[in-house]
């Protein structure tokens, strides 16, 4: 038994899926696979069940992971005593959040990453929008925690490391008098003619919205345009249009969430440029993170 093979087992328990730990470890499945394998012949007994749709814990894994989990933490301790010890410079990520990290609850987690490793120094750049993905090509952010675009809007894909943290319902977003807000969900067919309410023109979220339109022919109202969450969100509490978003931010905003029609969701991606993924405080945040939003996939 070594340390990598733990971290691949706690990974795996973190995702609940061999595909997406794979991923996220940057090594192939099969790979994984054997490596949990050697690990499970020698501890004598099995860490996960495999099913189709993922992996369930054992009784004896749960054991396992707990051990784990410290092991992990005395393992990362002494690597950052090391690295002072060394007098290594301090590490700097710049981070642009997005407002769903607020709404869902999960600054704390992010603040509580940084007291634990003082050895990165964190800037937090927010309302990001549309310029995440330049920011990210230029290195004036190391990491966007956002939502994916379309495929159709983001050529270069291959250039970026991306995986997923969790995902909500998408929604339309509206004053709690509208009148639709009694619906039980909405279609895009059914508000056309609607104003809108979006970023500023060829941001990210106007160019997802002018998609969203194309896919499903339909043709807008009026549109509002400002780069600002609190701008927009007034516009919406104040009844002078709709927009699309996650049902956290009815709660958050205090506005009315109809889930779309078929249903949608969205994603909260941890993204990041794919020569930039490997680098060890990136690995250290992201697999924080990954533990943290275990509890919106549970």
């Amino acid at each position: 038994m070594n340390m990598n093979q733990i971290q691949y087992a706690l990974t795996i328990a973190r995702y609940k899926n061999f595909s997406k730990a794979a991923e996220s470890l940057f090594m192939s499945q099969p790979a994984l696979s054997l490596q949990i394998k050697k690990l499970e012949q020698e501890l004598g007994f099995p860490l996960f069940h495999r099913k189709a749709q993922g992996v369930t814990i054992t009784p004896e894994g749960e054991k396992f992971f707990h051990d784990a989990q410290s092991v992990e933490i005395a393992w990362n301790q002494m690597l950052q005593n090391a690295s002072i010890l060394r007098g290594e410079s301090r590490r700097h990520l710049r981070i642009a959040v997005s407002t769903r990290i607020y709404s869902n609850g999960l600054f704390s987690d992010i603040v509580d990453f940084f007291d634990n490793h003082p050895e990165i120094e964190a800037t937090f750049v927010t309302e990001a929008g549309a310029d995440f993905f330049a920011a990210l090509r230029n290195g004036s952010i190391d990491i966007a925690l956002d939502r994916l675009p379309p495929v159709e809007l983001l050529p270069d894909a291959k250039n970026f490391f991306s995986c997923e943290l969790f995902s909500e319902q998408q929604c339309f977003l509206m004053a709690p008098d509208s009148p639709f807000a009694s619906s039980d969900s909405l279609s895009f067919s059914a508000m056309a003619g609607t104003s809108y309410i979006t970023g500023l023109e060829n941001s990210l979220e106007d160019r997802s919205l002018k998609q969203f339109c194309k896919e499903y022919g339909i043709t807008l109202g009026k549109l509002y345009r400002s780069d600002g969450i609190t701008t927009v969100m007034n516009l919406v509490r104040n009844g002078k249009g709709i927009t699309l978003g996650p049902r956290s931010f009815a709660e958050h905003y205090q506005v009315h969430a109809i889930p779309v029609e078929p249903t949608t969701y969205v994603s909260l991606n941890f993204i990041c440029l794919m020569n930039r993924a490997a680098a060890p405080e990136i690995t250290l945040f992201k697999n924080h993170l990954i533990k943290a939003c275990s509890r919106f996939n549970s």
